[in-house]
Order: C-alpha cells, then sequence, then structure tokens
C-alpha cells in the first residue's frame, strides 16, 4: 500500500521526457540560409555608402560638361553687348571728364561728361544679366599704398614686356562710338524678346540724346540715326478665311487715335500762331504715322481702321499755354510708344521702335534735360 507500481513509474518518466523535450529551444532554420540573408544586407548597405559618397563627391554621372562657353540666345548676345558698351563708356566719359577742365577752361564738357559717365553706368546696371554678366569687382585695384598698379610685374618679368595700355579716349572717338552703341541697341530691340526689345530702345534714344549734346558742345558732328534692321518675315494672315483677333488690335488702334489726336493740336495750333510752318509740319508727321498705323491694323491683325474722328478735345489750359499742352501730348507718345515696343513684334514692332525714336528726338530736341530710361517710368 502506497507503493508506486513499475508501470505508473515508467508513465512519469516518459511524462517528464516529454515536458523536458519541448521546453528546448527550437532551430529556425539551416546555417546556410542565415550567411544568405547577411550577405544580402551588407551587399546592400555598401551600395547605399557608395551611392552617398558619388552624391557628397559631386561626381557626374553623365559624363564630362561640355566645353566651351555655354550657347547663348539672340536675346542674351545683345543685352550682354549692351551692358558692355555701356560699361565701357562710362569709364571713358569718366577720363573725358577729369581732363576737360584743363581742355577746355571755363566749358560745360566737363559737367556734362561727368552726367553722361553716370547715366551710362545706370544703364550698364540695368543691362546686367543675373547670371551671365561678369562679376562686379567693387575692390581696391592692387598694387602700391597708393592704390596705383605696382611698376613690377608679379611674375618677375620686366616692365618693358607688359601690355600695352589702352590709348586714352578722345572726345571725337567717344561721341562716335557713342552714337554707333545707340544705333545698335535700337537695331537690336527689332528682333530680340520683348521686356530686353523696351529696355535696349529707350536705352538706344537715351545714348542718342547724350551724344547730339556732347556733338554740339564740341562742334563735332551730328549723325543721322540709320535705317533699322528689316523685321523678321512673317507668313500674313488670311484675314479673308479667319479673321485675326489679336491683342494687338487695341494697341496700334490706340496709336493711331493719339497720333491723330497730336496732328490735331498742331493743327489748332498752327491756325492760332503768326509763322505756322513749322507746326503743320509735325501736324503732316503724325498725320502720316497714324496712316502708318491704320495699314498695320489692315495688314498685321486683319482689323479694319476705326472712324476717323473729326476733332479731338484738348487740355483745358491749351488757350492759355499751346506749348505746354503739345508737350504734354509727346511725352505720352514717348511711354505709349516705349510700351508697345514691349507689346509687339515683326512688323509692327519695327514701327513702334521707328515712331518712339522719332518722337523721343522730337521731345529732346526742346530740352537739354536727359533721361536715363525715356519712355520708362518704373
Amino acid at each position: 500500500m502506497g507503493g508506486v507500481s513499475d508501470a505508473e513509474q515508467s508513465g512519469i518518466v516518459t511524462s517528464s521526457g516529454v515536458v523536458k523535450d519541448s521546453a528546448a529551444p527550437r532551430r529556425s532554420g539551416s546555417p546556410g540560409a542565415v550567411r544568405t540573408v547577411a550577405r544580402r544586407t551588407i551587399r546592400t548597405l555598401a551600395l547605399l555608402l557608395a551611392f552617398t559618397l558619388v552624391i557628397a563627391l559631386g561626381l557626374n554621372l553623365d559624363g564630362p560638361p561640355p566645353e566651351g562657353p555655354p550657347v547663348l540666345t539672340l536675346t542674351e548676345e545683345a543685352q550682354l553687348a549692351a551692358e558692355a558698351r555701356a560699361s565701357d563708356l562710362a569709364a571713358a566719359a569718366t577720363v573725358l571728364a577729369d581732363i576737360a577742365p584743363s581742355a577746355a577752361p571755363g566749358s560745360d564738357l566737363g559737367p556734362a561728361y561727368t552726367e553722361a559717365a553716370g547715366l551710362l553706368q545706370t544703364q550698364a546696371d540695368a543691362l546686367r544679366h543675373p547670371i551671365l554678366s561678369a562679376p562686379v569687382h567693387t575692390d581696391p585695384p592692387a598694387g602700391g599704398a597708393d592704390g596705383l598698379p605696382s611698376s613690377e610685374p608679379s611674375d618677375g618679368s620686366s616692365a618693358g614686356a607688359s601690355l600695352p595700355a589702352e590709348p586714352a579716349p578722345t572726345p571725337s572717338g567717344f561721341v562716335a562710338d557713342l552714337f554707333s552703341s545707340a544705333q545698335q541697341n535700337l537695331d537690336a530691340a527689332v528682333t530680340v524678346e520683348p521686356g530686353i526689345a523696351r529696355l535696349l530702345a529707350s536705352v538706344g534714344t537715351s545714348q542718342r540724346h547724350q551724344a547730339r549734346i556732347l556733338a554740339r558742345l564740341q562742334d563735332l558732328e551730328v549723325l543721322p540715326p540709320a535705317e533699322l534692321p528689316a523685321a523678321p518675315v512673317e507668313s500674313p494672315p488670311d484675314c479673308a478665311a479667319t479673321p485675326v483677333d489679336s491683342a494687338e488690335t487695341d494697341w496700334l488702334a490706340e496709336a493711331v487715335a493719339a497720333e491723330y489726336q497730336s496732328a490735331y493740336a498742331y493743327e489748332v495750333t498752327a491756325a492760332r500762331a503768326p509763322d505756322p510752318a513749322s507746326l503743320l509740319t509735325l501736324a503732316g508727321q503724325h498725320t502720316a504715322a497714324a496712316a502708318e498705323g491704320e495699314a498695320l491694323l489692315d495688314t498685321v491683325v486683319c482689323t479694319a481702321s476705326p472712324p476717323r474722328i473729326p476733332a479731338f478735345a484738348l487740355d483745358p489750359g491749351f488757350v492759355a499755354d499751346p506749348a505746354a499742352t503739345l508737350a504734354g501730348l509727346e511725352t505720352s507718345l514717348v511711354g505709349m510708344y516705349a510700351d508697345l515696343v514691349g507689346l509687339t513684334d515683326g512688323t509692327a514692332r519695327q514701327w513702334a521702335i521707328q515712331r518712339f525714336a522719332a518722337v523721343t528726338d522730337h521731345r529732346h530736341s526742346t530740352t537739354d534735360v536727359v533721361e536715363a530710361f525715356p519712355g520708362i517710368t518704373e
């Protein structure tokens, strides 16, 4: 009694063995599978590290960049060339302003060249390209304590082997270069992009005014404006098939109306003047310009010219001071045509530049006040 049989003891041993076996840890797989996973993980980490190094070092995976300077567009070439000319002319004007008092004592040449230098530098700054223009150096020149270049070359060679200095500017050469720069700017405005076209046309008319003032002060030749280059060839619209609805219609119609209004004002003023010849000449020029604008309306934008207005309302102060009213109309034309240069292209823009240059030249003929950017107020 109370003893355990052999069978019971055998069952107890068997049960504890099962429990012991079930408590033992089990292996999830073979050693080969573990090594495969480890190798893949190491390879992935190595690739990520290599990719990170390539990005960090800035290596170009597409090969070396193309050799040589970047290819510039027509607009970029014109803008950079205009900037370089204005900057060079500003430097030359500064030199001439310094020597003018001794070359022509008591004259207005010194202040005139000083003003030209400031205007030209302002134009160069406005023409700077945000990426392509050369950096502006504001540091003082290297050399001795007085700021002048050292007499000894830095490479140890003799001073006689250095590059020859550029010749000093002369008044006649400067004025000729200023006329040339003005014409180049007006020519480029015919074909470049609209925003730069407006700026180049404005700078061109300003430089012409500066050149005329300096030429007259020194009894130098005043060069006449040259013909503008032809506008890019365009296929004329088929007005009979599909009337062209263009934004240029309103702009050209506004220009035509403004020209007729100016012609009317000159005609009314001529009727009251003792010597009306010059006033009638100007009235005829504005009438002819209006007719040119009507022709563009017909051929470029396929729009019939608006009916002619027989009379225009003039400024209330016209009777008391007709000259002020005429000057106001001419100023309005300058701003209107400057905008039209930037709003049109092709033949319409070429005409807008011609009219802009003409009305600006006329306004400049009555004043010695020079603007850096005629027609542009913002």
